[in-house]
């Protein structure tokens, strides 16, 4: 029997790349990131998660299996205006296994650190926005349907990133008040 050590570490300020390569893997997955742009996605990415690492607007767990780290879990921080207890917020993202050790757990496992993390820092609230096969997992976590909307594509859809594009944008002189 070929039983492979894992454990379930916090992400530190130099673990960018392992969290950009596994958003990648993710988007890519998810057919959000055009095939040929990975590369240019992963440098972007680093550089991004390395300032959220250093600024303590994240908080991330990296699953390390035989050595390679091979799963994530975040949650990104923000304020939104004044509350009564506190105005902090928290958005539970990047949650990817790679496909070889799914159904074990670890994306469980992960949330669940993330979200202790988000608990210790008296975080009011914590969205996530699932991909329909997510969504049974972050139900099991406690998570349940709210009434949020917000601004999109017309077919309410993800837009896909390509290589040198910027993303999607929303021309706000069009919201009609």
């Amino acid at each position: 029997m070929n039983v492979q050590l894992h454990m379930i570490r916090p992400a530190i300020v130099g673990d960018g790349g392992f969290l950009a390569r596994l958003r990648a893997a993710s988007l890519s997955e998810l057919q959000l990131l055009e095939p040929g742009c990975a590369a240019t996605f992963e440098t972007d990415a680093e550089r991004a998660f390395e300032g959220l690492l250093a600024r303590d607007e994240i908080v991330a767990r990296l699953l390390v299996v035989g050595g390679d780290v091979v799963g994530s879990a975040c949650v990104m921080f923000w304020h939104r205006l004044p509350y009564a207890t506190t105005p902090l917020h928290g958005e539970l993202a990047g949650v990817y296994v790679a496909r070889a050790h799914r159904r074990r757990g670890f994306a469980r496992r992960l949330c669940g650190e993330v979200l202790a993390a988000a608990h210790k820092r008296n975080v009011r609230r914590v969205v996530v926005h699932p991909s329909p096969a997510g969504r049974a997992l972050y139900a099991g976590l406690g998570f349940v349907p709210s009434g949020e909307l917000r601004l999109g594509t017309s077919e309410g859809g993800y837009a896909v990133h390509s290589c040198g594009a910027p993303g999607l944008e929303v021309d706000i002189s069009k919201i009609t008040t």
